[in-house]
């Protein structure tokens, strides 16, 4: 067929990129490894101060974090450790290059509008150990 493209191992445009061999393969292995390792959480002080959280979609019904403003200090996240959510807060559990943190956010109503409105806490501090898998 003259007008189709196809490349060595004979297949059409597009399904190569499908296969088994490269579809799962990670394409910096080393990096995630390292990004992926198990970690264990120590919390080093537990607070409840506010604070500001930055988000990529601020009206989508599930945003994902970007980082959070601790007085004048901006924490980037750089991973989302874990996520649970109750009827009246919802706690993340977040890595940054600071450090690791508890946050939380708190459902609060309003008493005179009976409003309900959204707070973020500073929930606690943690030490992070990475641990290494034996192989």
């Amino acid at each position: 067929m003259p007008g189709r493209v196809r490349n060595r191992r004979g297949t059409g445009r597009g399904q190569a990129r499908h296969r088994g061999s490269v579809r799962g393969t990670a394409r910096f292995p080393d990096d995630r490894a390292a990004s992926q390792s198990p970690l264990l959480l120590i919390e080093r002080a537990r607070v409840a101060e506010p604070v500001a959280v930055e988000v990529d979609r601020p009206l989508a019904h599930r945003p994902r974090l970007m980082g959070f403003w601790r007085g004048t200090e901006f924490h980037l996240i750089t991973r989302l450790i874990a996520t649970r959510r109750e009827h009246d807060a919802t706690y993340y559990r977040v890595l940054t290059p600071r450090g690791a943190f508890d946050l939380r956010n708190i459902r609060r109503m309003e008493p005179l509008t009976l409003r309900i409105r959204r707070v973020w806490e500073l929930c606690a501090e943690l030490d992070v150990v990475p641990v290494a898998r034996l192989r």
